[in-house]
């Protein structure tokens, strides 16, 4: 049991850790703290991706998928990447049973990644809020690890696990829109000029 709570939280705060970095970037324009986080997402996605082939290819999705969206926009992102390297070169990468599967897995996960990317920046400005929010929350990538593991059952821990992942990068999210939120409705009642 202990085990489970540790690999589902590792899925959780790779995803918490990735959004407070790409926050601490983005949003509230702190660069150098941003170092941290990322540096603990990619530790925590290659310590992830060491646990079964199945973890390797969900991970490696998103990793490509990042990549190819264009989301990798600044520098500091690249201490996760190193992490990410670091642990796979230390602990080695976990054996595919089936080169075949593995590779048909990882396309339809990227192909599901683009079609959120493409559907989120569509849905923005040409649809109600169910499609936007469909999209906004990646909910074709949800649905189609959950989808796949019909097919390939030993990958149902991993399907699980990227939605802890979400879970992770959506309340680092919302705790980012709220602290952003309620900073910017705050007054300075400052008495010194």
């Amino acid at each position: 049991m202990l085990e489970w709570v540790l690999y589902y939280g590792a899925y959780c705060l790779a995803g918490l850790t990735l959004k407070l970095g790409d926050d601490l970037l983005d949003e509230l324009d702190k660069p150098t703290i941003a170092l941290g986080p990322l540096a603990l997402s990619g530790l925590l996605f290659g310590l992830v991706m060491t646990v079964s082939e199945w973890d390797l290819v969900l991970l490696s999705a998103i990793v490509v998928g990042v990549l190819l969206s264009g989301k990798v926009n600044r520098p500091q992102f690249l201490i996760g990447f190193v992490m990410i390297g670091i642990v796979l070169f230390w602990i080695g990468v976990p054996v595919v049973t089936s080169w075949l599967d593995w590779l048909v897995i990882l396309v339809a996960l990227l192909v599901a990644a683009v079609l959120d990317e493409r559907g989120n920046d569509w849905a923005d400005s040409n649809a109600g809020r169910w499609v936007s929010d469909f999209f906004r929350f990646r909910f074709t990538l949800k649905l189609s690890v959950l989808i796949l593991a019909v097919v390939w059952t030993a990958f149902l821990p991993s399907a699980i696990g990227l939605w802890f992942f979400d879970l992770g990068y959506e309340t680092m999210g919302y705790i980012t829109r709220t602290a952003t939120t309620w900073n910017s409705e705050m007054q300075d009642y400052s008495r010194h000029p």
